[in-house]
């Protein structure tokens, strides 16, 4: 069960949290870890979709038309693919049929690049979200106490009783993060154990989360089938 451990205090303290004179860690996580992860979203593909034959011109009414009639063709809305026709694939085998190094530098934004927007073939799902939290929960430890915390500045706080955006912090177990998701259709911006054992950032302009965590919970990650996990330095 979720509570609230209280007013904000001292169980943040040792976050990089970015607050007026402290310094934010460019990972944003804490010093001192194993190890320090960067683990991909996961992402989906409608093979249904023949990008191949899609034009990324927009520069005329006739390249318009020519696209809403493909999206209009193939279930595409607002430039993303019908999510329950999605399977997942990974950011490998993306990155091999581009043409493109699979190393800790690919991510979404690496697509974009080299389409010069987003392809409509390519998007994710709730499905996949969840898939891809309950992994998450699995390694760290389901019954882990945990602490969960949503920052104003990073976009994952909560509204008060005056509609105003407010920090929060909630204690539970590693299992209730799925739950938080559902709540709040994101990640929050911490999950850590309440050990310090481990940690998890999801940063509002990043697509991916980063995590600091002991040797243990690192061969764990990076050994799972479905996880597309890669090894950070803290300058990366």
């Amino acid at each position: 069960m979720i509570t609230n451990p209280g007013p904000i205090t001292n169980q943040l303290e040792w976050l990089p949290v970015k607050r007026e004179g402290i310094a934010f860690d460019l990972l944003g996580l804490p010093a001192g870890f194993d190890a320090y992860l960067k683990i991909l979203h996961p992402i989906g593909v409608d093979r249904s979709i023949p990008i191949t034959a899609y034009s990324f011109a927009k520069r005329t009414i006739a390249d318009l038309n020519t696209r809403a009639a493909f999206w209009d063709k193939y279930g595409i809305a607002n430039g993303k693919p019908e999510p329950s026709k999605l399977e997942n694939v990974s950011y490998r085998e993306i990155a091999a049929s581009l043409g493109i190094a699979y190393n800790s530098e690919f991510n979404s934004e690496t697509i974009q690049q080299f389409y010069g927007e987003w392809p409509p073939h390519l998007g994710s799902s709730i499905a996949l979200e969840e898939a891809f939290v309950q992994q998450i929960i699995q390694i760290l430890g389901p019954e882990t106490e945990t602490y969960f915390y949503g920052s104003v500045e990073e976009g994952t706080y909560h509204l008060d009783n005056d509609g105003l955006p407010v920090e929060w912090l909630q204690q539970g177990v590693a299992s209730d993060l799925l739950e938080v998701y559902r709540r709040d259709s994101q990640l929050p911006t911490y999950l850590f154990a309440v050990d310090h054992s481990w940690c998890l950032y999801q940063g509002e302009w990043i697509d991916w989360v980063a995590v600091g965590c002991s040797a243990h919970v690192t061969h764990a990650l990076m050994a799972h089938p479905s996880l597309e996990v890669f090894r950070l330095s803290p300058l990366d």
